[in-house]
């Protein structure tokens, strides 16, 4: 049976391409005068409210810490003999479990589709070092409790906390496999689309908010990812509804303040040019969305929040 949640790319009309890293919105706004929100400042209209105090904006800056001021650790390749595990499944295991210790949710790995990288200012994918094939995605949990106070600075919080553990995870798991000899190298939302990589990976499907939606936390999640050459077993994609789900529900489009979801079917074509044109999904308006952010004064959840599947 052909696994629903997979990315369903349309390669036989030859739109789908590695996708630009320049073209994400966080990109655009710094140097396409097409998008909205280009040149402006932040401009928050609500701080001082409630759930927008000094206090309630210290929480949030901090929250990022590790990633703004530590970050992922450099590709370093050690001086040791590469490590050759007897039992791949078992290592494989251990791995996963290495994981889970440094703060993974969920984690899973899948041969890395060269779609997902991506494209360098030629629109080639990116180019990793020889022999690294594969990812090792890893989810991270977002507090339920504070999710629930988006688009406050409260929930900015829970997702500052979130890359901050992204951060951690990543590069402890790219050390440790360094350490047996190994290629890796940890990544965040940089080098490759970390969404269809998790859903190759067997983590969950995409939404209509967007997101990766996984069994046990919906959305709220962050992705990091690590990739590598080291002898890994596979994982394959899961299918638990849905797209069936999100065909009828529109939660997360009635949450949302910038109307950036849609409502009707999913679509080949984007709606800006911050999609990735040739995946049949539901495509968000990524340059609203961030123009909220910025009238908002910090990020917003709304979408993860309402999502059934989050039980927030």
């Amino acid at each position: 049976m052909e696994h629903e949640l997979t990315v369903d790319y349309q390669d036989d009309i030859g739109t789908l391409k590695p996708f630009p890293q320049r073209m994400t919105v966080f990109s655009r706004v710094q140097w396409d005068k097409t998008c909205i929100g280009y040149g402006k400042k932040e401009q928050s209209t609500t701080k001082g409210k409630p759930g927008y105090s000094r206090l309630d904006l210290a929480l949030q800056s901090a929250s990022r810490t590790i990633q703004s001021k530590v970050g992922y650790s450099k590709e370093e390749i050690k001086d040791t003999e590469r490590y050759e595990p007897q039992d791949v499944s078992e290592f494989t295991e251990q791995v996963k479990n290495a994981a889970r210790l440094y703060g993974a949710a969920a984690v899973g790995i899948c041969q890395l589709n060269p779609l997902w990288l991506y494209a360098n200012d030629q629109g080639e994918s990116v180019s990793l070092p020889e022999g690294v094939d594969k990812a090792i995605v890893i989810a991270v949990e977002m507090a339920r409790e504070w999710v629930a106070l988006s688009p406050t600075a409260g929930g900015a919080a829970a997702s500052g906390n979130g890359y901050s553990k992204m951060a951690f995870t990543a590069a402890c798991m790219a050390e440790f496999l360094r350490n047996l000899g190994l290629q890796a190298m940890a990544s965040g939302n940089d080098t490759a689309l970390s969404i269809p990589l998790a859903i190759d990976a067997g983590l969950g499907e995409c939404g209509r908010n967007g997101s990766l939606i996984t069994h046990q936390f919906g959305s709220r999640i962050r992705l990091c990812k690590v990739f590598t050459d080291a002898p890994l077993q596979l994982d394959e994609p899961i299918e638990f509804g849905i797209i069936r789900y999100c065909e009828t529900c529109q939660k997360c489009a009635e949450a949302c303040p910038a109307q950036a979801i849609p409502y009707g079917e999913r679509t080949i074509e984007g709606v800006c040019s911050s999609n990735n044109p040739g995946v049949l999904k539901w495509h968000t308006h990524a340059e609203k969305c961030l123009n909220f952010w910025r009238v908002n004064g910090v990020s917003c959840m709304n979408c993860i929040k309402s999502c059934p599947f989050s039980n927030v």
